[in-house]
């Protein structure tokens, strides 16, 4: 079956898709939504659903996998070894037990993003699937942005994607990545003094400044109407352009899913 299958898994929520890559046509797509989950439960829920879910027991071309992890760092592909990735990320973070390290190239950056996946959810997704693929939240909104970038562009863009208890955020300039971090929410106001401190930090023009609000999180709209004080072009995106969506599509918020649904374009 040349078909590709698309899953995030979060303590936010378990989300898939399928696409056809001959037409280039998204035809699939489920969301299961979670709340008060612990990262000790997430494996068990999947594996449920997993067991429930038909499509998820296809045979597929490609599958692509991302788990948002708040546990990352950004290195140079010059610089970057394989052998080496538990080094890198051991510069910036305590890694957490019961966590393996990951990495995903990032081509049009031309860098490597090294990450934690819990032992248990790579496990499952090993057992599931023959070779998937995993990602981090970095790659599919950067990429995707920066295939797309106007040569010559010499406007700020920045790109904030909100989690449940952390977001991220991502500065780009004359096609070039400035900076990529992530910066833990423990209230709505959190996000707007790291923003805004980005800002001051890399003298961001907040009134030219292009600025992208994805992902999820329960004081969303509310943080995006306290943002727009400060920023004047905040927009949340549609589904990623570039394909076809069946008319089963067009309820789903993009912005939400942005990434999941731009993971295909990073292969």
């Amino acid at each position: 079956m040349v078909i590709f299958l698309s899953i995030q898994a979060s303590l936010d929520g378990f989300s898939f898709c399928t696409l056809d890559p001959v037409r280039n046509k998204y035809v699939q797509f489920r969301h299961f939504a979670f709340k008060n989950l612990t990262p000790e439960e997430l494996p068990e829920i999947a594996e449920q659903i997993f067991r429930d879910n038909e499509l998820l027991n296809l045979p597929y071309k490609k599958v692509f996998v991302l788990i948002p992890s708040p546990v990352s760092t950004l290195v140079p592909s010059g610089l970057f070894q394989p052998d080496e990735a538990h080094k890198w990320l051991s510069f910036t973070h305590q890694i957490p037990s019961g966590n393996d390290i990951a990495h995903t190239n990032m081509k049009m950056a031309d860098a490597c993003t090294i990450f934690t996946i819990p032992e248990r959810l790579k496990s499952l997704f090993k057992r599931q699937f023959p070779e998937p693929l995993f990602f981090h939240q970095y790659v599919p909104m950067t990429e995707t942005k920066l295939a797309v970038s106007r040569p010559g562009n010499s406007k700020s863009q920045v790109i904030i994607n909100v989690q449940n208890r952390f977001f991220d955020l991502v500065v780009l300039e004359k096609n070039n990545l400035r900076l990529c971090n992530t910066f833990e929410i423990n209230g709505e106001d959190d996000l707007i003094y790291f923003t805004l401190f980005v800002f001051e930090q890399l003298q961001i023009s907040p009134s030219t400044a292009e600025v992208l609000f994805i992902g999820h999180h329960p004081s969303s709209d509310a943080i995006k109407q306290k943002l727009g004080k400060y920023l004047k072009h905040i927009k949340q995106p549609g589904l990623p352009s570039g394909f076809q969506y069946s008319y089963l599509f067009r309820d789903i918020p993009g912005h939400q899913f942005h990434n999941l649904f731009s993971l295909a374009g990073c292969v």
